[in-house]
């Protein structure tokens, strides 16, 4: 028994980037100042910076947290929460945490 193709198959065409480097190509080659806008190489690792910089937030506490939702409860950068929602819950009278 042979399977009969997809018909989808029949839509496939050249891969967008194949083309678009192909048109690059002939610009360039007219002589035309191409710019080349990607986004880096895949085969390459990033710059030691970088690395330590990820490294780095993979051991914040947040950052593997759910964000909030709801806008209204997430405190504005440099605000504490206490403070924004006057809250003095866990605090003494003077704002410091209780011991």
């Amino acid at each position: 028994m042979i399977i009969a193709s997809a018909n989808r198959l029949n839509q496939t065409s050249e891969y967008y980037f194949s083309r678009k480097l192909k048109e690059v190509r002939a610009l360039a080659a007219a002589g035309k100042p191409i710019i080349n806008m990607g986004i880096g190489s895949p085969d390459l690792a990033p710059p030691p910076h970088v690395i330590k910089a990820l490294t780095s937030s993979l051991v914040d506490g947040p950052a593997h947290q759910y964000q909030s939702y709801n806008p209204t409860e997430t405190p504005a950068p440099g605000i504490d929460g206490n403070q924004r929602f006057n809250n003095t819950v866990g605090h003494n009278s003077n704002g410091n945490a209780d011991s």
